[in-house]
């Protein structure tokens, strides 16, 4: 399989993974211990929050729009 296109970091959940990887990772450096559960709810709140990021995007870029949205060029 060829990667033509691209997509934002922040939307691959290879990213997500290794982030939610590392801040667990650094939190048990500390001392706090980390169940499986705990890292499958970090997971689903990075994926909540990039997420509703890219609602906001949205929404921001469609106020901010200068001209009408159309189907036909």
């Amino acid at each position: 399989m060829m990667f033509n296109e691209t997509k934002s970091p922040f939307l691959s959940l290879g990213i997500l993974g290794g982030s939610g990887a590392i801040i667990t990772g650094l939190v048990q450096m500390i001392g706090y211990v980390i169940t499986p559960a705990d890292a499958a709810d970090l997971s689903a709140a990075l994926t909540g929050i990039v997420t509703s990021g890219a609602g906001v995007v949205a929404i921001v870029g469609r106020i901010r729009a200068s001209k009408r949205i159309s189907l036909i060029g």
